[in-house]
């Protein structure tokens, strides 16, 4: 599979919950950090699986992205996030996302998440 495939992959698992098929693409010893209104590191896939349990009454109204660009085993992409949580109160997000795979897993994903201002 080629990187292309792998991050749309992810992306579309995100899009849809999919906390089994995240966890798949993801290499044991994943490094996930996320920069923005909170900070997260997640460090192997068991602390990122407790991290998106804690999500799961935030759930995704639609997604899109504007670029994706890759080069070798190293993927970027940037686009614009909506979520409603619990209380069906919108959460609104521009992220730019940055990948780098091994053995077709993702090993390193840095986010970072900018709410988005009225």
């Amino acid at each position: 599979m080629t990187t292309k495939e792998i991050v749309l992959q992810v992306i579309d698992a995100f899009d849809n919950n999919d906390v089994d098929k995240i966890l798949d693409l993801f290499a044991d010893d994943v490094i996930w950090t996320m920069k923005g209104s909170n900070l997260t590191i997640s460090n192997g896939k068991d602390e990122v699986e407790k991290f998106l349990s804690g999500m799961e009454d935030v759930k995704v109204v639609s997604s899109t992205y504007d670029h994706l660009i890759v080069d070798g085993n190293k993927a970027a992409v940037d686009g614009f996030i909506q979520c409603k949580n619990k209380n069906s109160e919108e959460i609104n997000m521009h992220y730019a996302d940055f990948y780098e795979l091994e053995n077709d897993r993702v090993k390193i994903l840095t986010s970072y998440i900018v709410d988005k201002k009225e």
